[in-house]
């Protein structure tokens, strides 16, 4: 179960992300960053799943921002989605979009290889979900105040996620393990640009199942991802 969570403001989009790569078992096979930035357009992407099959089409996607504007970006990436649909996917995955349309303002979209969830949402297609996404074990955050921003949330949030077990995303069949690991990133999508900044390290062990009660730390406050 690693863990993504977007909010979307009146003028950019924040996006945090964990970076656990782990086995269908809760083996901790590698980290990484888990978000993807173009490097000319507002836009960052990231997924959950199979990890090469969401590098795949986090690449693909910025492949198709790599021209032309937001707004033509995504009607390209939902075009690659419907003629992939007929292929399939090896393994399964879940992709979020995150932006700024030059029409639109702040967007937040999300695609899947499957409906994992339940959600009704067709496979293959980019949807709008609105102003907010997450991903993640489901926890009681009412007490943190978001409404200026994730920075200071956002490790409280995942730490709360993290302590307890979830399903496997795309493999909800087999037991619930502990999925949220290595770091946070967090992302904001403004106008002008997409930035990460590492905000939080686990000491989590490459070879190991994640253990939740390893404490984090600031990493040197605060390093670019």
């Amino acid at each position: 179960m690693s863990a993504f969570y977007a909010l979307a403001f009146d003028d950019r989009v924040e996006l945090l992300t964990d970076g656990a790569i782990y086995a269908d078992d809760g083996t901790l096979l590698d980290i990484r960053r888990k978000v993807w930035t173009s490097d000319r357009l507002p836009l960052a992407i990231t997924g959950r799943g199979h990890s090469g099959m969401v590098e795949a089409m986090a690449t693909a996607m910025l492949f198709a921002a790599s021209i032309g504007s937001f707004d033509e970006a995504v009607e390209r990436i939902d075009g690659m989605l419907r003629r992939r649909a007929e292929k399939g996917a090896p393994a399964d995955f879940e992709m979020v979009l995150v932006g700024v349309s030059e029409t639109r303002g702040p967007v937040i979209y999300y695609a899947a290889s499957c409906d994992a969830h339940g959600a009704d949402l067709e496979p293959w297609r980019l949807h709008d979900v609105g102003g907010e996404i997450g991903g993640g074990n489901v926890v009681d955050a009412s007490d943190l105040d978001a409404s200026d921003g994730l920075l200071n949330i956002g490790v409280e949030l995942f730490e709360r996620m993290r302590a307890v077990p979830g399903p496997n995303p795309t493999r909800p069949d087999l037991p619930d393990l502990y999925g949220i690991g290595g770091h946070i990133d967090w992302s904001v999508v403004a106008a002008n640009g997409a930035e990460t900044v590492r905000i939080w390290e686990w000491p989590d062990v490459i070879g190991e199942p994640i253990n939740p009660k390893r404490e984090g730390r600031e990493p040197g406050w605060l390093e670019a991802a």
